[in-house]
């Protein structure tokens, strides 16, 4: 069945657009708790006030999501699977946004469940019309009851589908023409990806609606051997390589300032080098304010 473009109130959030974040996991959380860094934001799942329901970890979030503004970011929504949409896990979504104005809450463009078993794994769609109407439609759904749009992130891919009649870029674009939805560009995926199957990142990324994007996401990945050849896995666990640095200030150049995130997440080192990544995100955001006095 068809969709017809859906149109929704503009995004809400009270988080300037030249913003730098950190995202808040396990493995960073007592630091951050116990040294109250300057970060413009912090990142935080609603898996985790799910699963956490009490103890240190679930303290100090709580703690921090009401010491700095924060984002809702999820992993577990699964919108391209053919299980209904977990509605206590949106009605906490909204209930979050609540309390967080400033907030926005994304997802990714994947499925990652099938009945009742998570896969704690991002899987890739085939990408053709079928799997866009269905796209659109639960994304409306999910839209509707946690009343704003969505950002949508692009997943590292590892794998593509014969039956896919869209690329990442185009099957995006027509997701969020027709949603109302928006794209938080995770810039380390889109290059890994792009490298990995041979294509070029800029290119790629250029082909993306100029009005679409909302948010970016950096991360380092790891490069492994396979066979005869590499592939780069987005693992998180190693600083932003710098041809993601380049592709990065080429997309703030195109798009504009977001607000921006670092994950580091394995292999975590010390607070203070993962600010070091924060901070380079500012610096960023500052050449572009002095270069296009926009900001």
């Amino acid at each position: 069945m068809q969709s017809t473009t859906t149109t929704l109130s503009p995004l809400s959030t009270g988080l300037p657009r030249a913003s730098a974040g950190l995202n808040l996991c396990h493995e960073n959380a007592s630091d951050v708790w116990h040294q109250r860094p300057s970060l413009d934001f912090l990142q935080i799942h609603p898996e985790h006030l799910i699963q956490e329901e009490g103890g240190t970890y679930r303290d100090q979030l709580d703690d921090l999501r009401h010491a700095y503004p924060i984002i809702l970011h999820g992993f577990g929504l699964s919108l391209g699977s053919c299980a209904p949409l977990d509605q206590d896990y949106l009605q906490l979504v909204k209930q979050v946004l609540k309390e967080h104005p400033e907030a926005v809450f994304s997802d990714h463009v994947s499925w990652s469940s099938l009945s009742h078993h998570h896969f704690h794994d991002l899987l890739p769609l085939v990408m053709n019309d079928e799997t866009l109407d269905y796209m659109v439609e639960r994304i409306d759904q999910a839209q509707e009851l946690i009343g704003q749009p969505i950002l949508l992130e692009n997943i590292s891919s590892y794998m593509r589908f014969r039956d896919s009649t869209y690329d990442e870029p185009s099957f995006i674009n027509a997701l969020t023409k027709r949603s109302g939805s928006y794209v938080l560009m995770d810039v380390n995926n889109l290059w890994a990806n792009a490298v990995n199957f041979g294509d070029d990142p800029l290119t790629q990324l250029m082909q993306y609606r100029q009005d679409s994007i909302r948010g970016y996401h950096l991360a380092g990945c790891t490069r492994q051997k396979v066979g005869n050849g590499e592939v780069y896995i987005d693992y998180h666990g190693e600083a932003v390589h710098e041809t993601v640095w380049d592709l990065y200030a080429k997309a703030l150049g195109y798009f504009g300032a977001w607000p921006t995130l670092l994950e580091w997440e394995n292999h975590v080192p010390p607070l203070e080098r993962t600010l070091q990544e924060v901070n380079r995100i500012r610096r960023c955001l500052d050449e572009l304010s002095i270069t296009s006095g926009a900001l």
